[in-house]
């Protein structure tokens, strides 16, 4: 049911909403749909300060590293992978897997700033996470470190930054070792060999 402008007048996230829908060529909309204090505003929530986020709790910064790197590397790999669900959902666990990450962490190390490596520490160095079966507790400590900054470098909204680093790290796997497991069997191998 559409709603007239006086029945939102009072309503400042209706308001809000109707000026996201009223807004007019497609650059805009993106630059819209991508600000979370527009976001966190239409949910009557206040941003953190950029010093609060340096004293957040890294494994919080981690919880949401992990949901925004993962997001990117999806993005990444259904532009640049033509098959199914299955090897789509292969390709991006390359990426996200926390022996990947560590690799990440081990090989970037030049291309971060000492604020950025210090967020790395701060997340490996946390106590209370434990590794999965499959995983040495080493390399899950410096997946954390990895996704700690992601999620910092996230809610600085430092977008160009943040897009530098998943690029950088996503890069560094595609020329290292660390594979997924080869497929064998009917379908799979097929959309394999599809892959662009």
């Amino acid at each position: 049911m559409m709603r007239n402008k006086s029945e939102s007048a009072g309503n400042p996230a209706r308001q809000t909403v109707e000026n996201l829908c009223e807004v007019g060529n497609g650059a805009e909309v993106m630059e819209t749909i991508g600000s979370m204090k527009r976001f966190l505003g239409l949910m009557g929530i206040t941003e953190k300060e950029i010093r609060d986020l340096k004293m957040a709790n890294p494994l919080v910064l981690a919880f949401i590293g992990d949901a925004v790197y993962e997001h990117y590397v999806r993005m990444a790999v259904i532009h640049k992978t033509r098959g199914g669900l299955h090897l789509l959902h292969r390709q991006s666990t390359r990426y996200v897997r926390a022996t990947a990450q560590a690799y990440v962490v081990k090989n970037l190390e030049n291309f971060l700033t000492e604020e950025e490596r210090d967020m790395i520490r701060k997340g490996r160095n946390q106590k209370g996470h434990s590794a999965p079966k499959n995983t040495q507790t080493s390399d899950y400590r410096l997946a954390t470190g990895f996704e700690t900054l992601i999620g910092y470098l996230s809610l600085r909204e430092d977008s160009k930054r943040l897009e530098e680093v998943i690029a950088k790290a996503m890069e560094i796997i595609d020329q290292c070792s660390v594979q997924p497991a080869k497929v064998t069997h009917g379908a799979e191998a097929a959309d394999e060999e599809r892959q662009v």
